[in-house]
């Protein structure tokens, strides 16, 4: 994945970087008696995969959770209820009962659980299920009750309280009114944190991704998963090698325009902490992502601001003054909008080294790749959107042409803007094998081929994964290319992606995965070494 686009026969690493790129017959002249040796017979390596966009702790903590509230398996509310009722016997009364993952969307009943749903089952326990998208919570009334929300409690700014005819909450809880439940569950300390990164750790290497841009540390736990990474790195345990960007929330200074700089002592290898998240706006599938046109389902809603486009500037200007990244999450394109206006008015990019951010950047419109390009933002696409939510953006959020321009990939290409690729776990799953075929074909699940003229060449979706997401955290020079001199990070595929039928990709397999030199994952019978 260099700028020529090398194929090499041998690879030798020492010292956890590359030392030598050639033939069979060059790098064998380095090996010694103590040299380790990986025959891949046949198979491709790679560079590990950088996944520009992802959530480790809270995805660990789906992976512990007792209730899996997603689609697939469940097909109705129905059905994630039988869960938190199975969990609830489980457990025993006044235990928290945490689900995850639930898609209103792939319900058969179209719609989101309520406590209505939950209470028959849980009258003593308190139970909250968190959406897919991470933007919305149900909780039952014990829940409730615990957090104090009753029919009096004010929507939070950024958020709602969804009520019924009676004003009464019916447990949905949307956006930053979803922080007033999932704040406060108990079992977050630093152990269960530290657990739950391992988790996610293992789902990491075992898909060939060495990298992880965690795009909202204390998102879930607050400063205690700063804690959790600390404790890891202190035991030496972390190994996914990861790039934090800290929720805006918890940047001392920054409510008061004045943010602390960033803190790069103990920076290294396996994690540096030198980038803040904000989140401007909502999902599209939760219709709370703030479009300047109406929803196709419902024309008079744009969705929703979690923050003022001047409070918005405001951050970003006084963040990019103490020398942080910024990454914005932004789904729709009147909230890129007001991202774009923030970063135009820091002035000419030139000679300064930033490398701002747009998150997700789901519905950016050809004249806002214009001006992205003119100021040199950047763009982590969510482009797992085309496969999981393509059929619903056309037919139901955002109509036909709207939806064919989700993860404009082709027009930011060819605009020269810089971009990665990313499953936003636990939102969708890990596999980059998955984004890049998403990236290359464009196929929703029904089939369909969504903005074909969106699609980009394998080379490039490649790339998206590699040596461009790393430029996206300023780390091209370090990694995401197989050149001398840059770690010893590596996917062992089953067969070269770029061989083959397109539509085969995501069906490859991951075989083995090396960081710094050393084989951390390997699938069992997958190497031979001597």
């Amino acid at each position: 994945m260099d700028a020529a686009g090398t194929v090499a026969g041998g690879l030798a690493a020492r010292g956890g970087r590359i030392v030598a790129v050639g033939s069979d017959r060059e790098v064998a002249t380095l090996i010694g008696a103590d040299t380790t040796v990986l025959d891949l017979d046949g198979r491709t390596a790679l560079p590990g995969f950088v996944e520009s966009h992802n959530h480790p702790a809270f995805f660990g903590l789906t992976l512990a959770a007792p209730v899996d509230a997603g689609s697939p398996p469940n097909d109705r509310v129905a059905d994630i209820v039988d869960r938190v009722a199975q969990a609830v016997a489980d457990r025993g009364a006044g235990e928290w009962i945490r689900g995850y993952r639930y898609d209103d969307t792939l319900l058969r009943d179209n719609r989101h659980p309520t406590r209505a749903d939950l209470d028959p089952v849980s009258r003593h326990s308190p139970v909250v299920l968190t959406h897919v998208s991470g933007h919305f919570c149900v909780a039952n009334s014990v829940a409730l009750r615990t957090v104090g929300i009753t029919a009096a409690t004010p929507d939070p700014p950024g958020g709602h309280i969804a009520r019924d005819d009676r004003g009464e909450p019916t447990g949905l809880l949307v956006e930053t009114a979803a922080f007033l439940v999932t704040s406060r569950l108990p079992g977050q300390g630093v152990a269960e944190l530290t657990e739950a990164l391992l988790l996610a750790d293992e789902e990491y290497l075992a898909n060939g991704v060495t990298s992880v841009h965690d795009t909202g540390v204390g998102l879930i736990g607050g400063a205690t998963e700063l804690e959790a990474y600390q404790a890891l790195l202190r035991a030496g345990k972390l190994r996914t090698r990861t790039r934090g960007y800290l929720i805006d929330g918890l940047v001392p200074g920054l409510a008061e325009g004045r943010p602390e700089r960033p803190d790069l002592t103990g920076a290294g290898e396996r994690f540096t902490m030198a980038g803040v998240k904000i989140i401007a706006d909502g999902s599209i599938q939760g219709r709370t992502g703030c479009l300047a046109e109406g929803y196709a389902c419902a024309p008079d809603e744009h969705g929703m601001m979690l923050l003022d486009p001047a409070e918005l500037g405001r951050r970003i200007a006084s963040l990019d003054a103490a020398g942080w990244q910024v990454a914005v999450h932004g789904n729709g394109d009147a909230a890129i909008e007001a991202i774009i206006d923030g970063y135009a008015r820091l002035g000419s990019p030139s000679g300064t080294g930033r490398r701002h951010r747009i998150e997700h950047c789901q519905t950016a419109r050809e004249d806002q790749l214009d001006r992205m390009a003119a100021h040199d933002v950047l763009a982590s696409f969510f482009i797992k959107h085309v496969y999981y939510w393509g059929d619903r953006h056309r037919d139901v959020f955002l109509g036909r042409e709207r939806a064919r321009r989700i993860s404009p990939l082709a027009s930011a290409r060819s605009r020269g803007i810089h971009f990665g690729l990313h499953s936003d776990t636990p939102v969708t799953p890990v596999p980059p094998l998955e984004g890049i075929w998403c990236a290359v074909r464009r196929r929703t699940r029904d089939g369909e081929i969504l903005g074909p003229e969106q699609a980009v060449s394998v080379d490039a979706a490649l790339r998206g994964y590699t040596i461009d997401a790393a430029y996206l955290a300023g780390e091209e020079n370090l990694k995401g290319s197989l050149e001398i001199g840059k770690l010893a990070d590596l996917a062992v595929l089953s067969e070269d992606p770029a061989s083959g039928d397109p539509e085969r990709i995501r069906d490859l397999s991951v075989e083995a995965t090396v960081s710094g030199g050393e084989v951390v994952w390997a699938r069992a019978n997958a190497r031979s070494a001597r």
